[in-house]
């Protein structure tokens, strides 16, 4: 038996903690591995971070999930045949416990699906942003037996650093999507999930729908905000995202948006909320930024939209026609089903974690 450790900063809770290493534990096992999994954060503690509740009691209790990291990366990695890092082993200071790892294990990967070396202005508050240490990611590079990175983007930074870097999307179970249908509605629904933490993408919408509502009646659906919108819309309805209900939501959206503002930042986002949208058989509209323009079609399984007119054209044709949106919304399964599944990329990622990929 092949044994994997896997390491999160964040609980099974995080959208990158599920599907770029969880999801994959099943068919690991159906090839003879097996991927353990130690997350940094309990599901409280994330919860917190998330709203940005409880700061004080967070900052008491970090040292002592230090600590019992420090142990994992001490007696308990040096059991394993590889060990898979999800974005980094803890947020704050030097990249400490990765330079143990890389000494103490014999292959350990880098598994990356946001730039993180680039600060992210619009979302980052002041104090966690002083203690982090951007530079690890390229310092450390090199080091790992592999680095895998989510977007083309990313990959070119990584590429520039080690000789052994790999591009795998994060994707979906696909299967899992294949049966969900949208619940019944009087009026076409416009929908977005995210966190506190991207929230301020939706501010690229804010004209452009408040123009089209003076046009056409739909309902917008907010998942994940912790506050409202400042938006003078006729229908706005707020969901707080639960991960009992994950594919839930998305039958309860008619078409799936996926706004960005323009920074370096955000260029290196993976366009996961899109392939989910997809996967449920939803068209998309979205802004062409990083992966975006690699997952949208533009026309075929959805539209790419950069300024306010675009949007709105593009919401307005969705609208309008039922037939349209199906049509794209089949497109967009197809190409889910090709290329952002996990039957499509486990074995990409089944040959870095043995070591048979270069």
């Amino acid at each position: 038996m092949f044994r994997i450790l896997a390491f999160t900063v964040k609980p099974r809770e995080s959208a990158d903690t599920r599907h770029r290493i969880l999801q994959y534990q099943t068919p690991a096992e159906q090839a003879g591995m097996v991927i353990d999994h130690c997350s940094l954060m309990g599901r409280a503690y994330f919860r917190w971070q998330i709203r940005n509740a409880h700061v004080t009691l967070r900052v008491l209790l970090y040292p002592a999930l230090f600590l019992k990291r420090l142990w994992q990366v001490l007696f308990l990695a040096p059991r394993y045949d590889s060990i898979w890092i999800s974005r980094e082993m803890a947020p704050f200071g030097p990249p400490v416990l990765e330079r143990l790892l890389v000494r103490r294990c014999k292959r350990v990967i880098l598994d990356m699906d946001d730039a993180l070396h680039i600060a992210d202005k619009k979302s980052a508050s002041l104090i966690p942003s002083l203690l982090r240490d951007r530079g690890k990611f390229g310092r450390m590079a090199s080091r790992y037996s592999a680095v895998v990175c989510g977007n083309r983007l990313l990959a070119e930074y990584y590429s520039q650093r080690s000789a052994r870097t790999h591009i795998v999307p994060t994707v979906v179970e696909a299967e899992r999507y294949a049966g969900l249908r949208r619940t019944p509605s009087p009026v076409v629904r416009i929908g977005w999930i995210g966190t506190p933490l991207n929230g301020h993408h939706l501010e690229a919408l804010g004209r452009p729908l408040a123009a089209l509502a003076r046009e056409r009646e739909f309902e917008l659906v907010i998942v994940g905000l912790n506050k409202p919108l400042r938006w003078d819309l006729p229908r706005v309805r707020y969901l707080q995202w639960e991960l009992e209900q994950e594919l839930s939501y998305f039958t309860g959206f008619d078409i799936g948006i996926m706004p960005l503002l323009d920074s370096a930042f955000a260029r290196g986002k993976c366009a996961f909320k899109l392939i989910q949208c997809m996967a449920a058989g939803l068209p998309v509209a979205a802004s062409p930024v990083g992966s975006n323009v690699e997952v949208v079609e533009h026309g075929k399984n959805g539209f790419l939209a950069a300024t306010d007119d675009e949007w709105r054209s593009a919401l307005r044709l969705l609208l309008d026609d039922p037939d349209l949106r199906r049509r794209m919304g089949e497109h967009g399964r197809d190409l889910v089903r090709r290329n952002y599944s996990v039957e499509a990329t486990w074995p990409r990622y089944s040959a870095i974690l043995r070591g048979a990929a270069c």
